[in-house]
């Protein structure tokens, strides 16, 4: 008698994150997934580096969880190397893994909750009552499709209760389908099926309406993979330098129940061709190893004992959320009222050039341009001065109303985000600004805290406002000494 393939359940879809915060946020608060703890040691040290095929690599991760019976999301937030923001044009089309597909229970309370937290849908939203499709784009740029009816209904009972969302799609865009859909057929264990996951029609819910392009569908588990070859509009290639720990998603994983199942598969793609980064690590009840075909799409393969297991590695929800380690334990933040329009205080705020006359730095110099505008999203400054020499990167724009960015090089603390926020008031304006940090070094987060927070209060109440508020500047007045 024949013995049947070992066809492994898409258990885990991993992204490279720039704010675990604020992504968190999207997932669950904005739709409705589960926190399901975290991990930092796990992802730091050379056994992390080698797996994930990155030298060095560290990063704190955290998991959340949906209605899915053995499935998470894993979010990484990279200490080193830092992530590469994903291209201002990024396009579904273009080589990569570019879309999730969820099913919500309450289609009309899942995108009034994103637009609680700032996400719009890209466009209308496409089907009748009961069927309707809507796409946004995660803060880091990811595909998300939202889906009204479950195209993989589960058996009553077999999914986790009380949970109004699943993890139903993910789609991968290839340069070579043929390839492709050869891969994961070794990794799966069997071929795409006939599931009519999209049509022609739903391409313009991500930006594409008209493209034309070959599909295949693999069921994995209770999550179709499908893989994508645009054909009109052609995508543009991995970047030359790509790497895994880039913004957005990381990979996908194939998931066991045992190590001789686990073995199975990765002898399989192994067979096909496909390349690990190391041998297959295996811990405490569990083992993974990632791997990668000759397009470079890589995919992680782990296997997982159930029960208490499924706890420790994230597969199971755990509140109160505080119990998963904090990448950035410390924060200061401030504000002050400007009497001057938002209008001028926007343009005083976007101008990284002159910061150097408000913020309490010697010089502030512009040294990397924006993806689309000089001091837009993915420009750098160079700061130097009394606090040291550092390089920041803007990482969002809300055009009027936000700033949002990080510390890539220098300084002493790590995991950085800042935010600035701009609301117009009565006879003016008020500028609120945070900062979230740990210390590059240990036990000095509790001294650093104290002094940024002065710095930051003497920059808002001595360097911005008498800058921005024109009878002040007529004065002379503004700049910090």
């Amino acid at each position: 008698m024949t013995q049947a393939p070992v066809c492994p359940g898409l258990n885990q879809i991993a992204f490279s994150v720039i704010d675990l915060r604020r992504t968190e946020e999207f997932f669950i608060d904005g739709l409705g997934f589960l926190p399901a703890g975290g991990s930092a040691l796990l992802m730091s040290g050379p056994i992390a580096g080698q797996v994930m095929g990155i030298p060095g690599a560290a990063s704190y991760a955290w998991w959340a969880v949906g209605r899915n019976a053995w499935f998470q999301l894993e979010m990484f937030q990279f200490k080193r190397p830092i992530a590469k923001l994903m291209p201002a044009d990024f396009r579904p089309c273009d080589t990569g893994y570019t879309r999730i597909g969820v099913h919500v229970h309450d289609f009309d309370t899942a995108l009034a909750n994103l637009t609680r937290i700032g996400t719009e849908p890209l466009g209308p939203t496409l089907g009748p009552a009961g069927q309707r499709r809507a796409c946004v784009r995660s803060p880091d740029g990811v595909y998300v499709e939202i889906m009204e009816e479950d195209p993989l209904p589960q058996a009553e009972g077999s999914e986790r209760p009380g949970c109004p969302v699943a993890v139903r799609s993910v789609t991968l865009s290839t340069p070579d389908f043929d390839a492709s859909v050869a891969y994961l057929s070794a990794v799966n264990g069997k071929g795409p099926e006939e599931i009519a996951l999209h049509t022609p029609e739903h391409e313009a819910l991500w930006g594409l309406a008209g493209a034309s392009c070959r599909r295949a569908v693999f069921r994995s588990g209770d999550v179709l993979v499908e893989v994508v070859q645009y054909l009109d509009p052609v995508g543009r290639p991995w970047p030359r330098d790509y790497r895994i720990c880039d913004q957005g998603i990381l990979n996908i994983c194939y998931g066991q129940r045992s190590r001789a199942d686990h073995t199975t598969v990765y002898q399989r793609a192994l067979d096909f061709g496909a390349r690990p980064n190391r041998k297959p690590f295996h811990f405490d009840r569990g083992g993974v190893v990632y791997i990668s075909d000759q397009l470079g799409f890589s995919v992680e393969v782990n296997w997982v004992t159930p029960g208490s297991r499924d706890i420790k590695y994230g597969f199971e929800p755990i509140t109160p959320r505080e119990k998963r380690p904090q990448p950035d334990n410390r924060r200061v933040a401030g504000a002050v009222t400007i009497a001057a329009s938002a209008d001028h205080v926007w343009t005083i705020l976007s101008d990284q050039n002159s910061m150097s006359e408000w913020c309490g730095f010697d010089s502030v110099r512009r040294i990397q341009d924006g993806f689309t505008e000089p001091d837009g999203v993915g420009s750098e400054r160079l700061m130097q001065g009394k606090p040291g020499k550092i390089i920041e990167q803007i990482t969002g724009v809300e055009p009027g109303r936000c700033i949002r960015y990080r510390v890539i090089q220098g300084g002493p603390v790590i995991y950085h985000q800042g935010e600035i926020r701009l609301e117009p008031v009565n006879g003016g304006c008020e500028v609120r600004w945070s900062i979230r940090f740990r210390s590059r070094y240990p036990l000095l987060g509790a001294v650093l805290r104290p002094v940024m927070q002065k710095m930051l209060d003497k920059m808002l109440e001595q360097g911005l406002k008498p800058y921005a508020e024109p009878r002040r500047r007529r004065n002379g007045l503004g700049r910090i000494n």
